[in-house]
């Protein structure tokens, strides 16, 4: 019993916050702008976060997402890039100050007219997630999407 308990707990809040949905669900206002911003998608997939609408999809192969309002205002976007096309600050700031990790995964975010860079690395103990500016400062106050 405590562990069903232990297990509502942990997931079924998750659940609440996030939640798939299907296209017909979607405000056309949200549609619409998606559509314009992005009109050669594919594996396209919504979900509900809070009032807030995710688009997960495919541009020419490329993992994507956006965050876009029930008004359809784009909130932010994020698209997966090789390590290769980090900025060199980027790339510096990591072989600098995390010289125990190696970079797995690196992804481009766009908020408004500003760019960050999120990069998962692999090292000991554990391994981390970061953002960072495309001049190489880890950014505090933005959480790793």
């Amino acid at each position: 019993m405590k562990l069903r308990l232990l297990f509502a707990a942990i997931f079924i809040p998750a659940a609440a916050l996030a939640q798939d949905i299907p296209a017909s669900q979607v405000p056309a206002a949200v549609t619409t702008a998606f559509k314009a911003k992005f009109p050669n998608t594919s594996h396209l997939e919504w979900e509900k976060k809070g009032t807030l609408y995710e688009a997960e999809f495919h541009v020419n192969n490329v993992d994507h997402k956006a965050l876009l309002s029930e008004q359809g205002q784009l909130q932010q976007f994020k698209e997966d890039i090789p390590v290769t096309d980090l900025p060199q600050a980027v790339k510096q700031a990591i072989k600098t100050n995390y010289k125990a990790f190696r970079i797995d995964d690196a992804e481009k975010v766009t908020r408004g007219s500003a760019s960050y860079y999120q990069v998962e690395l692999d090292g000991e103990p554990h391994d981390q997630k970061i953002v960072m500016t495309p001049a190489g400062k880890v950014v505090q106050d933005m959480q790793y999407w």
